[in-house]
């Protein structure tokens, strides 16, 4: 009988282990080779990111600003030829198309910018960057779009056609102070119907402006109801004097008592008292209602003058910072 050899039970497992160790390697490999590709990648990305799509987004807010100059100016002009608002829309229109452009082709390189970060870590380091850009790039972006938006709106508050603020101003329409406080209630009520419709806007300038002029208006109001009714007291006051005059006068005639006369003059002394607190009233109400109308156009002016323009100085200051600091970012990940 021949006997065949036995097998050894340990060649499969050596086996085995070798294909396992090949296995190991080669998956090594390919790893190291995945991951320095995706190193390359995300090179290559934030290099794009840094010198052409950061780049792209600086340039593309460098044209909002002309942009929306030129639709101001093109408005105003039209509105002082004079047209009406729909006519001044109408012959500004290539103008409001071309914001609308420069506006659109921003949010595009905004775009570009925030999916070119190729990260998904956006709670440290350059994701942080992109996102603080992002908001202060689209809150510019908001506030030059309600800016040229409710221009028209803003424009026309005061214009004979306009939203009919101009009625505000009815000093010389009135022959008293009540008719006056009258006309000014009547004239409130479309104006302030405009300025609730300001303040939806997405231009902070002109929020804060519609929202002061709101309460500038209830102030005319209160002034001009103390006005007119200390104008109304007055009128009363002469006659009551004329019967403090005749009261005295009868007492003096009849030789009246002591006690009479020491009470008619403590009446005299009160009436004189409400006749000086009345003319307090009336001094205070009439200065500061005169004000309030000589400060409106100012008001107005300031808008543009001032907040608009302190509103752009910010975000010119803050944009900027914004990108350097994203890059900033980059620079320190590439160099890692």
């Amino acid at each position: 009988m021949t006997m065949e050899p036995v097998r050894s039970k340990r060649r499969p497992v050596l086996i085995a282990l070798a294909i396992a160790v090949v296995l190991a390697v080669v998956a090594s490999v390919v790893v190291i080779a995945l991951t320095n590709f995706a190193g390359q990648q995300r090179r290559e990305s934030l290099a794009l990111l840094k010198d052409e799509r950061l780049n792209g987004l600086v340039e593309a807010r460098d044209k909002i600003q002309p942009a929306v100059n030129a639709y101001l100016a093109a408005y105003k002009k039209a509105r002082n030829v004079p047209a009406s608002r729909e006519e001044a829309e109408k012959n500004s229109a290539k103008e409001r198309d071309d914001f609308q452009q420069a506006i659109n082709s921003a949010r595009t390189a905004l775009s570009a910018v925030q999916t070119g970060n190729g990260s998904s870590e956006e709670a440290e380091g350059i994701g942080v960057a992109v996102a603080q850009l992002g908001d202060s790039y689209q809150a510019y972006l908001d506030s030059m779009e309600g800016l040229v938006e409710s221009y028209p709106q803003f424009e026309g508050l005061f214009r004979e056609d306009g939203a009919g603020c101009s009625g505000l101003f009815v000093g010389s329409k009135a022959a008293n102070l009540r008719e006056r406080q009258t006309l000014l209630g009547q004239a409130a009520v479309p104006c302030r119907e405009a300025v609730n419709q300001l303040k939806q806007s997405k231009n902070i300038s002109y929020v804060e402006f519609a929202r002061t002029l709101d309460n500038e208006i209830a102030q005319l109001e209160s002034h001009a109801e103390t006005t007119a009714k200390s104008e109304e007291n007055y009128n009363e006051f002469v006659r009551l004097k004329d019967e403090y005059v005749k009261k005295a006068d009868d007492a003096t005639a009849r030789n009246a008592s002591e006690e009479e006369l020491l009470k008619i003059a403590d009446e005299v002394k009160a009436f004189n008292t409400r006749i000086k607190n009345n003319r307090s009233e009336f001094d205070f109400a009439a200065k500061r209602y005169l004000n309030g109308v000589k400060e409106m156009p100012t008001l107005v002016e300031e808008v543009f003058s001032k907040n608009v323009a302190a509103q752009i100085k910010h975000h010119d200051t803050v944009i900027p910072l914004r990108v350097q600091v994203l890059k900033d970012a980059i620079d320190a990940e590439l160099a890692a």
